[in-house]
């Protein structure tokens, strides 16, 4: 990217030692490089000593007044690397001058005759920046550079060099295997960081560093702030019904867990799998309980969250929440009510929307990561056809209301879960009352039935203090004629939102998904 007529280079990046060295091999000695960051000022590239001006810092409008200076044209290729100006650059004058060397760049091709001898202009800027802050009036003048995620070989040269530098002689090839797979996708900077870590208190490198390394990839995910890590509690046990829904994860489980050996047979990485349905029926449960039976992390992408004011803002936080999700891998990246991120594509006023589309779909058709998606939608009706082809996901799931053998495994769940909680303090009823109460709620979803039992427990509980017989205080009783009144009073999701869900039931029978109950 510096070899072409490049005005403007933007690097996001901020491992700067790493990006002046990548900087200085990539120009050698094919021009001079100057640079201005906000602490320093105006500072020499290689030896970082600022440059004063009376003893006072060289502002940014200073030094780019100094740049553009017709008169300073040296005719010889000049680098201007600016650091971390994020906070100055929507500055009017500062904006206008970056556009005014950006197009001398391009057009000034230098002027010669018997009086002047004008060289051709040739200054590229170099924008280093730890956020992506480009103002729309730049960004037709800039190119983006991403650092690569080193690869197997680039990994091993990185431990090698801490082996050798804490003389670690009895480093095996085991532990290296074992390594390697939770090093991919750290960028080398945060190799060099979690390895530092590792090695700090007894000088030396093993397989069991591991945990260690998943830990700082964790950390890395809350620190992005892109990406939000979630604890999971739950599991398999705790959904109600879904069958076909958890044999399915259930299976998908045993090659996440072995990924690296499933491979070596020539098992394809599973790319994940797409749920929608009713609101309130678990799938968001299903997410949370399949990353528990993978033994993985669970990262939640919320895609109002990728939206940016700068031109390509929202497309880079996209880019970036799929490398950190890539660079914890293995993990579930949950993508919850997708069709909300994704609404509108195609539209005459979505181009930054249809981009990240078009981004999220190449690298579903592309990936090779351990990272398994779950996506999530409530509505059905406008989900992009492309977002239900085969080869994105690997099935696609429809969830319906339960049905009755469903709502009375919901109501044992959460009964039980009482149970569990308050022990011999509290009675729950039987299975024969249990087949009672899911009979009674026809069209409830679990979000109903979750409810209609808090609701039973909260009033049992008052009833409960007002109790003076001591007998009848010792255990609070749930019973069927309390739940079943309850369940009376509450308006179920089939009443008040009828028309969406007979709506979802036709585009379900329409899309032939695959139904997530037996």
């Amino acid at each position: 990217m510096l070899d072409v007529n490049t005005p403007i280079i933007y690097i996001h990046n901020h491992d700067f030692v790493r990006v002046d060295e990548l900087i200085g091999d990539a120009i050698g000695n094919d021009g001079e490089i100057l640079e201005w960051n906000p602490a320093t000022g105006k500072t020499d590239f290689e030896t970082k000593a600022p440059t004063l001006y009376n003893k006072e810092i060289l502002s940014l409008k200073g030094f780019l007044d100094e740049i553009y200076d017709p008169t300073g044209n040296p005719g010889m290729n000049r680098f201007v690397v600016l650091k971390e100006i994020q906070d100055l650059i929507d500055e009017p004058r500062i904006r206008t001058l970056l556009m005014l060397i950006a197009q001398r760049r391009l057009y000034d091709s230098g002027y010669k005759d018997n009086e002047y001898d004008i060289p051709e202009y040739r200054t590229t800027i170099i924008i280093v920046s730890s956020v992506n802050t480009v103002p729309e009036s730049l960004a037709p003048y800039a190119s983006y550079l991403e650092e690569d995620y080193p690869d197997e070989e680039q990994i091993n040269q990185l431990i090698d060099s801490h082996l050798h530098i804490n003389k670690d002689d009895d480093f095996q090839d085991e532990d290296r295997q074992k390594l390697l797979p939770s090093l991919k996708g750290l960028t080398a900077f945060e190799i060099d960081r979690t390895l530092d870590m590792a090695m700090s208190s007894n000088g030396i490198l093993r397989a069991n560093d591991q945990e260690l390394i998943l830990r700082q990839k964790k950390q890395m995910v809350r620190k992005s702030g892109l990406l939000e890590l979630i604890d999971t509690p739950e599991s398999m046990a705790s959904i109600g019904g879904m069958e076909v829904l958890k044999e399915y994860l259930t299976t998908k489980s045993e090659i996440m867990k072995s990924i690296s050996s499933a491979q070596r047979y020539g098992v394809k990485v599973p790319k994940g799998v797409f749920i929608v349905g009713m609101p309130g029926c678990g799938k968001s449960l299903c997410a949370k309980a399949a990353a528990a039976e993978f033994s993985a992390p669970l990262l939640k992408l919320d895609m109002g969250s990728m939206m940016g004011k700068y031109v390509g803002e929202s497309e880079s936080n996209l880019r970036r929440a799929i490398k950190i999700a890539e660079a914890a891998a293995p993990c579930v990246l949950w993508i919850d009510e997708i069709e909300k991120g994704f609404s509108g594509v195609g539209g005459s006023n979505s181009e930054v929307v249809t981009r990240m589309f078009g981004y999220f779909l190449t690298w579903m058709q592309d990936k090779t990561s351990s990272v398994y998606v779950i996506a999530t939608a409530n509505n059905a009706n406008n989900l992009p056809p492309e977002l239900k082809r085969k080869g994105r996901f690997d099935e696609i799931f429809c969830v319906n209301l339960p049905n009755e053998e469903e709502r009375k495994a919901i109501f044992a769940v959460h009964l039980k879960k009482k149970k569990k909680i308050a022990g011999d303090r509290i009675s729950i009823p039987d299975e024969k009352g249990i087949e009672d109460i899911a009979k009674a709620t026809d069209g409830f979803n679990g979000a109903d039935i979750e409810s209609v039992v808090d609701e039973t427990v909260e009033k049992a509980y008052r009833d409960l203090l007002k109790e003076t017989d001591s007998e009848k205080k010792k255990v609070m009783k749930i019973t069927i004629s309390a739940l079943k009144d309850q369940s009376s009073k509450t308006m179920s999701i089939s009443k008040s939102c009828k028309t969406q869900i007979d709506d979802m039931k036709k585009v379900f029978k329409e899309s032939n998904f695959t139904n997530a109950s037996k």
